[in-house]
C-alpha cells in the first residue's frame, strides 16, 4: 500500500519508516506547513498513493476532499504502532488516531511499556533493580514511615500492598529517635518477606550502616558531611542516595550536589542516586527542586531521584492530579526514580497513581507525545465527558435522563422517586458544585 505522510517535523526518525515498511507500507514523505484542507488538495494533485496521513493534531476536517486522507496520531512515533493494531481503512478524516482507537490504545501503550522495560540497561543494578540514569522508564518508590506503633507484620502487609500497587522498590524511613536494634528488626522483617528491594532511610548514620551491612541494597540521605562516615568495603555493595545539606536556591543546592557527587566518586562510591529534595509548593518553592532536578540531569552523570511526598502533602489538592503532573514535570527534568507515600488519609492509592502516571509519562517520553488519549487515565472525578444521557448544560446545569438539574441547589431536588441509576448520574455529573 502507497502511504504519504504529511508532516511538519524537519525529519523523521528512520526508525519509524522502518516499522511502517515492515508493516508493508510503501511511504512517501512530503513537509508541509499549511494543513488546511484546500491547501492538501492542491499539494497532492494528481499524485498516486492509497491514503495521505495528516498528523492528528490538525485541527482541520478532511471529509469532503476528492483523495483519500486521513488524520493519524499526534506524534508520528505512534503511527507503526497504530497500524499494527487497526487497518488504515479504519481511521478517520475528522478525529485523530488515539481517539479512534479508544481502548485499544491500552494494547498499544503495554507494547511500547513492556519494549522499554525489556530493552533499558540501567546505569546499575542493584537489589535485582535496574536503576535508569535518565527516563524512561520512571521507577516507582514508596516510602513506608515506621513510628514504632505498627506491629511488624503489619508493616510486611503493608509494604507488599505497595509492591501489589506497583511499588519498584519499598523505602523503610523512621523517626531518628527509633532504637536501632527496633529499626533493623523491621527491615530485616521486610527482606525476608517482601518481593521488592528495600531502601534503609532511618535518619542516622549508625543504623544506616549496619541496614548496608545486614544487605540493604539502597541507603538514604547522604550528604558531603555524611559520605565518609560510610566504611570504605561498604561504599560499593549498595546505592547510596545523596540529598543537599541545606535547602536553598536551586543555584546553590545544585553546586552543593555537584560537590557531593564528586566527592563521592573520589571515595569510591560506585552507585550514586542524586535527590535534589522536592520543596513544598509556593513557599519555600517547589520550582527551585525541579529546576535543580533538570540542571544536574545536564551535569552530573548519576540517576536523579525526587521524593514527592513534600510536595504532594503540603497542598490541598487530590493526589491523583498532584502526582500526576508532579512526576510528568519529573520526567521532563529528567529524574528517572520518583517516590510517594500513602500515610496520610488523602493519599492513599497514591502508589498505583503514581505508577498509572509514570508508565504514561515513559511511554509519552518514548513516543514523543502529551500522555492525552492513551488509553489509560488517572481521571477519578470530572472525567473526559458526560455519561449516556447526561448533557451539560452550562453554569452548574445539567441534564439527566431528561431532568434538568441545578447541581448548586441539589437541596431543591426530591430524588427519593427516582431511579438508582440517574441519581448516580447526577451525582458524579454535579460533583465540581457538590
Amino acid at each position: 500500500m502507497n502511504l504519504v505522510l504529511l508532516t511538519n517535523l524537519k525529519h523523521i526518525d528512520v526508525e519509524v519508516l522502518r516499522k511502517l515498511e515492515e508493516l508493508k507500507y510503501n511511504v512517501s514523505v512530503i513537509k508541509v506547513s499549511d494543513f488546511r484542507p484546500e491547501n492538501i488538495a492542491r499539494l497532492l494533485g494528481d499524485m498516486e498513493f492509497d491514503y495521505a496521513v495528516i498528523p492528528g493534531s490538525s485541527p482541520y476536517d478532511y471529509s469532503n476532499l476528492h483523495v483519500r486522507v486521513v488524520k493519524g496520531p499526534i506524534s508520528i512515533y505512534t503511527l507503526p504502532y497504530i497500524l499494527s493494531v487497526v487497518s488504515i481503512d479504519n481511521l478517520s478524516p475528522k478525529i485523530h488516531a488515539e481517539k479512534v482507537l479508544g481502548d485499544k490504545m491500552k494494547l498499544i501503550i503495554d507494547r511500547v511499556y513492556n519494549e522499554i522495560i525489556d530493552s533499558y540497561t540501567g546505569t546499575f543494578t542493584i537489589g535485582g533493580l535496574r536503576i535508569p540514569k535518565r527516563p524512561p522508564p520512571i521507577l516507582v518508590a514508596s516510602d513506608i514511615y515506621y513510628d514504632g506503633n505498627i506491629s511488624v507484620d503489619s508493616l510486611v502487609d503493608e509494604a507488599n500492598y505497595r509492591v501489589s500497587e506497583g511499588a519498584d522498590f519499598i523505602v523503610l524511613s523512621s523517626n531518628p529517635s527509633i532504637d536501632k536494634v527496633v529499626y533493623l528488626k523491621v527491615l530485616e522483617a521486610l527482606m525476608d518477606n517482601v518481593e521488592a528491594a528495600i531502601a534503609a532511610d532511618p535518619g542516622r548514620i549508625d543504623t544506616l550502616i549496619e541496614a548496608v551491612e545486614m544487605g540493604a541494597p539502597i541507603a538514604m540521605s547522604l550528604t558531603t558531611s555524611t559520605l565518609e562516615y560510610i566504611p570504605r568495603h561498604l561504599r560499593d555493595v549498595a546505592a547510596y542516595v545523596i540529598i543537599p545539606e541545606r535547602i536553598s536556591s536551586w543555584r546553590s543546592r545544585l553546586g552543593q550536589l555537584r560537590k557531593a557527587y564528586e566527592k563521592a566518586v573520589s571515595l569510591g562510591y560506585n552507585m550514586v542516586i542524586i535527590d535534589p529534595i522536592v520543596n513544598p509548593p509556593i513557599y519555600p518553592g517547589v520550582l527551585e527542586s525541579f529546576i535543580t532536578a533538570r540542571e544536574a540531569s545536564k551535569t552530573i552523570n548519576a540517576p536523579l531521584m525526587l521524593g514527592l511526598n513534600n510536595a504532594i502533602e503540603m497542598a490541598d489538592i487530590d493526589t491523583h492530579a498532584s502526582t500526576a503532573l508532579l512526576i510528568y514535570a519529573a520526567t521532563e527534568a529528567g529524574v528517572s526514580i520518583v517516590m510517594v507515600g500513602e500515610e496520610s488519609y488523602k493519599a492513599r492509592g497514591n502508589t498505583r497513581e503514581a505508577r498509572i502516571a509514570a508508565k504514561l509519562a515513559s511511554v509519552s517520553y518514548k513516543l514523543k507525545t502529551p500522555p492525552k488519549d492513551l488509553g489509560y487515565d488517572i481521571l477519578r472525578l470530572k472525567g473526559k465527558g458526560p455519561a449516556q444521557n447526561v448533557e451539560y448544560l452550562g453554569h452548574g446545569l445539567v441534564d439527566v435522563n431528561g431532568l434538568r438539574i441545578d447541581c448548586r441547589r441539589l437541596e431543591d431536588h426530591k430524588y427519593k422517586h427516582i431511579e438508582e441509576d440517574t441519581q448516580r448520574k447526577i451525582l458524579e455529573a454535579c460533583i465540581p458544585w457538590i
